[in-house]
């Protein structure tokens, strides 16, 4: 099994932050507090712990009253309200840009399909997507609360991934020709994902709905975390977050069921996003990088319109140009 990521000490800011926390959320002074290693976001995780008492998870966000904890909020109670399993929100202080957060341990869905055999593997999945039946069924007001995908929006995020890809945070732009193709292409791209006609009416959508946001908790079912960034989208968006990206890789799912464009504007998307974590020095974004480079050259369409974006790739399978 891949080991969990280390998560740095909280720096002293943290822990003058956390122990207003925990005297706002009523902690023990002699529990324990342990920093999680969070995904992409910047908020920080801790897990309390104290003899007799269940583990619970302070949240510390970047800064006091956030749309992302306002959203946090909003849309996890939605979810609940579908019968979707949510982490509970146990007390929330936005003033101090804290919350307290049931805590769902550690077993993710990635462990799952790294522990099962490949024959069991599918039935993970498919348990899994099962869940977005009821994410679309979530009140309209909540999947208003961020912006809906669109083509800017799209092409804004493969805008960064020519940045961290390509251009190494900008450290080494790329020539104006080159920059000047990939905005065409990304941007064709961009509007084919988001075209209604070519990908279907939008849905609501979770955005980040991969198997390290799908935590399997005592009981056996699977909750939701990391919902924060739910908007409308194309209805394949999940699925394909979910099937062709991390852990999802390595169980055989057929492109074909899929829109392309919308396959391939998340993974590179996702690639952007992992060269980003990489240049960030998180070496545990490597493997999941690799994944992205490796589906974006099987599920290009050889002498399709996207094909072209595959010569910004590195001709070897050890990363971009």
């Amino acid at each position: 099994m891949t080991p969990p990521p280390v998560a740095p000490a909280p720096a002293p800011a943290e822990r003058a932050r956390l122990a207003t926390a925990r005297r706002r959320f009523g902690l023990a002074p002699e529990g324990e507090e342990f920093p999680l290693a969070g995904d992409v976001g910047s908020r920080r995780y801790f897990r309390w712990t104290a003899r007799g008492r269940a583990s619970v998870l302070v949240v510390l966000y970047p800064e006091p009253a956030s749309t992302a904890q306002e959203n946090w909020t909003a849309i996890g109670a939605a979810l609940a309200r579908t019968g979707l399993r949510v982490p509970a929100l146990l007390d929330d202080a936005p003033d101090l840009g804290a919350a307290l957060v049931e805590d769902l341990g550690d077993r993710d869905l990635a462990v799952e399909i790294e522990e099962a055999s490949p024959p069991d593997r599918p039935r993970l999945l498919d348990e899994a997507e099962e869940l977005l039946h009821a994410v679309r069924t979530l009140d309209p007001v909540a999947a208003r609360r961020n912006p809906p995908f669109d083509p800017g929006f799209f092409f804004r995020e493969l805008s960064q991934t020519r940045l961290w890809a390509f251009e190494k945070g900008g450290a080494t732009p790329m020539a104006e020709a080159d920059r000047a193709e990939w905005d065409r292409l990304t941007s064709a791209l961009s509007h084919a994902a988001a075209d209604p006609a070519f990908t279907g009416d939008p849905v609501p959508t979770h955005r980040d709905f991969h198997a390290n946001n799908l935590m399997r908790v005592p009981g056996g079912r699977l909750a939701l975390i990391d919902f924060q960034d739910l908007r409308s989208g194309p209805p394949d968006y999940d699925p394909v977050s979910l099937r062709f990206e991390r852990a999802g890789e390595s169980v055989p799912s057929d492109p074909a069921a899929y829109a392309e464009a919308v396959l391939l504007q998340r993974a590179w998307k996702v690639l952007g996003t992992f060269e980003k974590m990489l240049a960030l020095g998180r070496p545990v974004y490597r493997r999941h990088r690799d994944t992205a480079l490796r589906v974006l050259r099987t599920n290009t369409a050889p002498g399709g319109p996207w094909a072209p974006l595959l010569d910004f790739l590195s001709p070897d399978s050890g990363g971009v140009s």
